[in-house]
């Protein structure tokens, strides 16, 4: 029997060709989108102030111009069919729609929202169909001021691996930030609340919108990442170290276990078994591990003299770290890694030697924060801190992403984005870029890629367009 999601959205094709048909652009207008800079933004940025606090192709345009171009999405699940005793079994053909199913399945219905996409009003059971390939992304405005009314709108959206939207719910203020899809139908977040100070964690029905307080997380913690089923919250050591920090293991239901640490950021090994990053500043500053099932704390071995920036687990027993010469206290401006010993190492977490992976030069490039793809493999965004780099904002995006193995680096693409790289994510049948521009008073669209790694081919998967609201795609995580 046909899925019905495929149904319907065979029978919306015709509405959604009228819909968005005066929208298709030609060639020149394509050119003149990837070639377009970021527009300025009124306000200044929510997330600016965040980082700031903490230091640190294929265009699928067919895909939201119209859908003349597409296919109907396949079942999540394709079933695999059964071994047999031939070398090369034939796959199990896809079933087709017939007259019959497309004049009982209801039509899919466009939706148009200010300052967004093309996309359909979800259809019920749709979150239930979603599996492999299927992203959930927030939409909304990065202004620290947005436009009243329709720029203060965050939209939970999903998007399936053949390029359609469904807008799912849309949270009211206050601010929810998005970090795991924890159940088909149910979202984590960081979210402020009228009444309660500080952030907080917790869970959003992603069909009603309901928003549900998780008590258990203290106030004002930061997300570090999956431990098996449990969640890892960090809340943070002081800077000076004049107060320690905390890490909290969070189970699926009943209570937390604390763990002591002096870190100010963190990211859980590919094993689960250990959480490393640093904590303190300046002459202070520590590199730690923290195992997760004792609690015991492992100093760790960094070059000396030197400060250093966790880039990405390299694998279970050791991170991929950005080191250079301390600056002096009263030091102003860049501090540029190849003119004061700057170089790229691998800290062991279980206490053992550096290594060396590689000198930073003036004609190289400076990782900054990534994941791994795979044990010695990692993807990360770029930082100028370099002599022979611009001197542009740089304190959220700039240039692209890069693929490290040992000290060795390539390009993620050769395609033009249009637009600066701004994170990264290791996904699991490729690598996920979000793209855009974020600088002080400034802000661009904000739109997620997939990206191919052995071909470099990109596939839009959360597109933005330009519009005076400045919402974008800022939070994408996939399917659990």
């Amino acid at each position: 029997m046909t899925d019905d999601l495929t149904v319907r959205l065979e029978r919306a094709l015709s509405t959604q060709e009228q819909h968005e048909g005066d929208l298709q652009p030609d060639a020149a207008a394509l050119a003149g989108i990837r070639a377009a800079v970021a527009r300025g933004r009124r306000g200044r940025t929510t997330q600016h102030a965040a980082v700031a606090a903490a230091v640190a192709a294929v265009v699928g345009v067919a895909g939201w111009f119209g859908l003349q171009e597409r296919t109907a999405p396949l079942p999540a699940h394709t079933p695999t069919p059964s071994p047999t005793v031939t070398p090369t079994p034939s796959p199990t053909p896809t079933p087709t729609s017939t007259p019959d199913a497309q004049a009982s399945a209801p039509a899919l219905e466009p939706v148009s929202l200010p300052g967004m996409p093309p996309m359909y009003r979800a259809p019920e059971g749709i979150l239930e169909q979603a599996g492999p390939g299927w992203y959930l992304v927030r939409y909304g405005s990065p202004l620290y001021e947005p436009v009243p009314g329709d720029g203060e709108r965050q939209s939970f959206v999903l998007a399936a691996p053949t390029g359609e939207l469904y807008h799912l719910v849309d949270l009211a203020p206050p601010f929810a930030s998005l970090v795991r899809w924890s159940a088909p139908g149910a979202a984590r977040v960081v979210t402020t609340e009228d009444g309660r100070p500080g952030s907080h964690a917790a869970t959003v029905d992603l069909l009603t919108g309901e928003v549900v307080i998780d008590d258990r997380v203290p106030v004002n913690t930061e997300w570090v990442g999956m431990a098996g089923t449990d969640e890892i919250w960090l809340s943070a050591a002081a800077w000076d170290g004049s107060t320690g920090g905390t890490l909290h293991v969070v189970p699926p239901d009943g209570p937390t276990r604390d763990l002591a640490t002096s870190l100010l950021s963190a990211s859980v090994s590919p094993d689960g078994r250990t959480v490393a990053g640093v904590g303190g500043y300046g002459a202070g500053q520590r590199a730690e591990a923290v195992d997760l099932a004792t609690g015991r704390l492992t100093s760790l071995l960094t070059p000396p003299g030197q400060v250093c920036t966790v880039v990405a687990w390299l694998d279970s027993t050791g991170v991929m770290a950005s080191c250079v010469d301390r600056h002096p206290d009263d030091h102003q401006g860049r501090w540029n890694m190849d003119e004061h010993g700057g170089q790229l190492v691998r800290v062991d977490t279980t206490g053992g030697q550096v290594q060396v992976l590689t000198t930073l030069r003036a004609d190289g490039v400076v990782p900054w924060a990534g994941e791994r793809v795979r044990d010695g493999v990692v993807v990360a965004t770029a930082a100028p801190l370099l002599s022979g780099a611009t001197d542009d904002c740089y304190d959220f995006c700039y240039g692209g992403a890069y693929l490290w193995s040992g000290g060795d680096v390539r390009p993620v693409t050769a395609v033009d984005l249009g637009d600066d790289v701004c994170e990264v994510r290791a996904g699991s049948d490729g690598l996920l870029l979000r793209t855009g521009s974020l600088c002080y008073e400034e802000t661009g669209r904000n739109q997620w890629w997939h990206v191919d790694e052995a071909t470099g081919a990109a596939r839009l998967v959360a597109p933005a367009v330009e519009s005076e609201l400045g919402i974008g795609a800022f939070a994408l995580v996939e399917h659990p």
